[in-house]
């Protein structure tokens, strides 16, 4: 048994969006394993990347953004699951005037597999 406290972990600025990891491979125990929960602020766009390796399941908290995955614009409902593979081109857009929440769980992470474009 393990309790993490969110309280305890701390928010980390990125290009535009705030990340708090909330599990990493250590916590549990698998190598390339990470949980985080993620945060778009009101009117941001996180630009369209990439990963080569990791798979991302998004965990949606909130309806307020959309994705666009290799093209396409995702509509999002609180509840709904996300899967992107590896190579899934994929930005983020919140459109609202509150926070777009969500939890990625990842799968083969590294943190230098993160190409831009």
């Amino acid at each position: 048994m393990k309790l993490i406290r969110s309280s305890e972990r701390k928010w980390e600025d990125k290009q535009g969006y705030s990340k708090k990891i909330i599990l990493d491979e250590k916590d549990l125990n698998h190598p390339g394993a990470l949980v985080q929960l993620l945060r778009i602020k009101p009117k941001e766009v996180v630009k369209a990347h990439y990963h080569k390796k990791q798979m991302e399941i998004f965990y949606f908290l909130n309806d307020n953004g959309y994705f666009v995955v290799n093209g396409k614009r995702i509509n999002l409902e609180s509840g709904d699951v996300l899967v992107i593979g590896p190579n899934d081109k994929h930005s983020v857009v919140n459109s609202s005037d509150e926070d777009f929440v969500y939890i990625a769980f990842k799968l083969n992470y590294d943190p230098d597999d993160f190409y831009w474009g």
